[in-house]
């Protein structure tokens, strides 16, 4: 199988539990945003949120981005089209 950077980094990927008191860079942290922007996401239904105080996460991570589902928005989209549900 051909080598793909981007795959083994999901493959080694494991859950964070603890958080460094080290605040990503501006670089990293654009680097984020835009990947997140790129990522494949049904008719744009999610809404992003990014919290930088760490007293108002539960987490206490330096950031943290929360992805929101509009289910509403997808309503909607589905009788702009005329689309109906599957039963």
């Amino acid at each position: 199988m051909e080598r793909n950077p981007i795959i083994e980094g999901m493959l080694r990927r494991k859950p964070i539990r603890q958080f460094s008191d080290e605040e990503p860079t501006r670089e990293v942290f654009e680097a984020l945003v835009c990947a997140g922007q790129q990522a494949p996401f049904a008719v744009q239904l999610g809404s992003l949120l990014l919290e930088r105080d760490r007293e108002a996460n539960p987490f206490s991570a330096p950031l943290l981005f929360t992805v929101c589902v509009d289910v509403h928005r997808m309503e909607r989209v589905m009788a702009m089209r005329r689309w109906r549900r599957a039963m």
